[in-house]
């Protein structure tokens, strides 16, 4: 992997700093303006946490190629803060050896998670899924579960759903709202607040099209990936938008005759 290390004059700090401050959203757009020494210029220079929260942005163009030219220390670093769904996109578009190389620098736990889902077809459900979701045995109570979320809520992408799981099998039963879950009792079973109904949910090979489909038919937030029973992840309607604007913006270009380009639709 070719690594790049950085030498920051005034000006690229000044900015690096300014960086750290602005909306994420904001600081995505101005990098994908910059050339990408520059770029990577300012990527080195802005706080660790801060350089999560911009790679984790779908928007973020050329993100592969960022991190590959990262010092390899950092790039792995980096892969493992972020979503675990963020960071298969972004291995997914590393040619060889430099996923092999960043995979291999990554804890095996880790690395495991990632070729799974790697490991899928492109567009499949299983394939833009995240594992970090939370799931509790069915004979928890309310309060323990709280206690849980609390403790594991910044090693999750979301909160949307508490997924209720056999405690002996592991098979999903039942899923509820945070919503429901705060209106109980903290001695109440966790079974007792979730509705008294199997959740909506698809397969890893479910498409993206019909992914969408079912998340607005049931107004979900997240759907749950089931395979055999089991839960493997989920796919949040933040992740739905962003496949299928890239997915559309790829079909307008094919429509116009063009080959389809890495800028933004309303940047074309």
């Amino acid at each position: 992997m070719n690594e790049f290390v950085p030498v920051l004059d005034d000006e690229a700090i000044a900015v690096a700093r300014v960086l750290a401050n602005d909306h994420v959203a904001d600081v995505v757009e101005a990098l994908n303006h910059e050339p990408r020494e520059t770029a990577i210029e300012l990527l080195c220079a802005v706080p660790f946490e801060r350089l999560v929260e911009i790679f984790d942005q779908p928007q973020l163009e050329s993100a592969p190629e960022l991190v590959e030219a990262l010092p390899r220390a950092k790039a792995s670093k980096l892969l493992t803060a972020m979503s675990v769904d963020r960071a298969a996109d972004i291995l997914r578009e590393l040619d060889e050896p430099a996923r092999s190389e960043l995979l291999g620098a990554l804890a095996p736990p880790l690395r495991a998670t990632l070729l799974s889902i790697l490991g899928y077809p492109e567009g499949s459900a299983a394939s833009i899924m995240t594992t970090e979701f939370v799931s509790v045995p069915s004979d928890w109570t309310v309060g323990r579960t709280l206690d849980y979320i609390r403790k594991v809520e910044r090693t999750r992408e979301t909160v949307y759903a508490i997924y209720i799981v056999d405690p002996e099998t592991h098979l999903l039963v039942r899923s509820t709202g945070l919503r429901r879950l705060i209106t109980g009792e903290p001695d109440d079973p966790i079974l007792s607040v979730a509705p008294d109904r199997a959740p909506v949910t698809v397969t890893p090979l479910t498409d993206r099209e019909t992914l969408a489909q079912t998340i607005s038919k049931y107004d979900l937030l997240a759907v749950p990936v089931v395979d055999h029973g089991k839960i493997l992840g989920i796919v949040t309607i933040d992740d739905i938008i962003d496949t299928m604007v890239e997915e559309t913006t790829e079909d307008v270009h094919r429509f116009g005759g063009m080959e389809a380009l890495d800028e933004p639709y309303m940047k074309t």
